[in-house]
């Protein structure tokens, strides 16, 4: 029996520190938590009903993912990004994602492409909004929207790959949700041109990727995401 027990304990700690680390990333995701606030141990274990330990052990592998940054004698804060850090991201996005592309070409099946269609969908019904209002850009909902169709095409798109070492180099440096992420409180990026043009460039890629065109697939995905680099850091450095 005490065997048991010594190995349960440390198995507990797994599961209440992975809790802990989830709820601080979907905080994060939701823009819950925002860039500068700062991690309160007591608090949070108090809100996730945890002790501090397994806190610590989540907080402390967020700042190994560098979205978490410790200030000596102030404590734990969420990360702000600077335009070097954007920029950085969006080369990673770039290598991952455009080769995800070329791969996806190659092994996506039915049922992705029809869901990547029905996500496009969602999106062009976005845009459509965006062209018939007067404001020359999102609403907050509207940019929350764009986001969640933004992430889920291209999570399903790295998926479609096959490639599981790409998903989860993807998946450790956070590549798409950071970058997703720091828009949402920018909805001034999001206008009816920028999000035309990013479901026609969709579109096409859609149109690649049935026909197995791995070239025409990665192509496509690169010039989009070098598109969205040069507008967000154009903004990003604008307002600072």
């Amino acid at each position: 029996m005490p065997a048991t027990r010594k190995t349960d304990i440390p198995h507990q700690e797994t599961n209440l520190s992975e809790r802990s680390y989830h709820f601080l990333r979907e905080q994060l995701s939701s823009g819950k938590l925002q860039p500068g606030d700062q991690l309160v141990n007591r608090t949070l274990a108090k809100e996730i009903g945890v002790s501090i330990v397994p806190i610590r052990e989540a907080i402390n592998r967020l700042s190994s993912e560098g979205l978490v940054e410790r200030v000596p004698g102030a404590g734990a804060f969420v990360r702000k990004l600077d335009a070097q850090d954007l920029d950085n991201l969006y080369v990673l996005r770039d290598a991952l994602e455009s080769c995800a592309a070329a791969e996806a070409a190659r092994y996506i099946n039915e049922l992705e492409l029809e869901e990547l269609h029905d996500i496009l969908k969602e999106a062009q019904a976005i845009a459509e909004k965006l062209t018939n209002q007067s404001r020359g850009h999102a609403t907050k909902a509207q940019m929350e929207a764009w986001l969640s169709t933004e992430k889920r095409f291209h999570s399903l798109l790295i998926e479609a790959s096959r490639n599981s070492l790409l998903a989860r180099v993807a998946g450790e440096h956070h590549a798409i949700s950071q970058i997703f992420d720091s828009q949402r409180t920018v909805p001034e990026l999001l206008t009816a041109k920028v999000a035309t043009l990013t479901c026609s460039g969709k579109k096409s890629l859609l149109a690649a990727l049935k026909r197995r065109d791995h070239a025409k697939a990665r192509d496509l995905m690169s010039a989009q995401i070098q598109r969205g680099r040069k507008r967000v850091l154009q903004l990003y450095r604008k307002s600072q």
